[in-house]
């Protein structure tokens, strides 16, 4: 029985993953505090241009600059317009729901993508699949709540959020058949710092001290996370790295009890085990759906070829 080749310094993979959620984490606590005084399009042009400098380190380290080419500027313009757009939107919803709240609906992501591929990428999602999809999206409904429960424009604004990021998920998946990761994540950065740039000369408000702070702390951890991330996934199958991901909403909620000694609710507790619950078993279920693609491919190069009549002629 063939197994999968097992993970290559896991403990450097754990540690490197644990550290990207981390990062992240505070980048969505700083988002929350800066957007009490500055504008939105403030925080994401920090996030963005300071995040260029870990990008251009990596193609640094690379050695190879002929990674900024590209032979498709079109597919990098639209990647970055929709992902900046989702980022906006999930910077937007911090400043309008608890951390928590926020992280626990843009979960609904990976299940929207998940639905997405049958159309967009003509992918096959089984029966299994379907149903925990089908079963994480009314949780997110859970979440959201009845009109008038909770801030219900907040909560919509981060299924926007998470709406847009599986669109630019299935973005990445179609640049990936030709770009390199990292000539993939720069044109976003970049792109993104240019679109951040524009809004924020019409968003713009006076920055205290305090707040270029929070936005350059921004800027680095997010930057320095994305790094730490891009390293996880060039090392390791996504089945090992994509559950620290819900690393995130432990965080979260641990961030609102310290900073605005609020607790999540019982609907986003509830909700958010049945999304996280339905988000793992999709990942597993592609990596065991992959696993038997590898094995049948294998079993299928092994075995004994037929000899044609012309090989049976050769050998007489």
């Amino acid at each position: 029985m063939m197994t999968e080749s097992p993970v290559e310094k896991p403990f450097r993979i754990f540690i490197s993953a644990c550290l990207a959620i981390t990062l992240f984490a505070v980048m969505n606590l700083l988002v929350k505090l800066v957007t009490e005084t500055q504008s939105v399009p403030q925080a994401l042009f920090f996030r963005n241009a300071i995040g260029l400098i870990p990008v251009l380190f990596l193609i640094w380290r690379a050695g190879d600059w002929g990674l900024l080419k590209t032979t498709r500027p079109g597919g990098h313009f639209l990647r970055s317009f929709v992902g900046v757009t989702s980022m906006s939107c999930f910077f937007l919803s911090f400043a309008l729901l608890p951390l928590a709240d926020a992280t626990a609906i843009h979960f609904a992501a990976p299940l929207i993508l998940t639905a997405l591929s049958v159309p967009l990428l003509k992918e096959h999602v089984g029966p299994h699949r379907w149903a925990a999809v089908i079963i994480g999206l009314v949780a997110v409904l859970f979440m959201i709540g009845p009109a008038g429960d909770g801030n219900l424009l907040g909560a919509m604004i981060a299924l926007g959020a998470a709406v847009l990021s599986a669109f630019a998920m299935i973005a990445i998946r179609r640049l990936g058949t030709t770009e390199h990761s990292l000539t993939i994540v720069f044109y976003f950065t970049a792109y993104s710092t240019l679109f951040t740039g524009v809004a924020m000369l019409f968003a713009w408000t006076p920055l205290s001290l305090h707040a270029m702070l929070l936005l350059i702390g921004i800027g680095l951890t997010g930057g320095i996370g994305q790094v730490f991330l891009t390293y996880c996934y060039a090392r390791a199958p996504a089945a090992y790295v994509s559950p620290f991901n819900y690393l995130a909403i432990v965080f979260a909620a641990g961030f609102d009890f310290l900073v605005w000694a609020t607790v999540p609710d019982w609907r986003i507790a509830l909700g958010s085990s049945v999304v996280i619950a339905t988000g793992l078993y999709i990942v597993f279920r592609e990596a065991r759906k992959h696993q038997a693609a590898k094995m049948h491919t294998s079993l299928y190069a092994l075995q004994p070829t037929q000899p044609t009549d012309e090989d049976k002629k050769d050998a007489a």
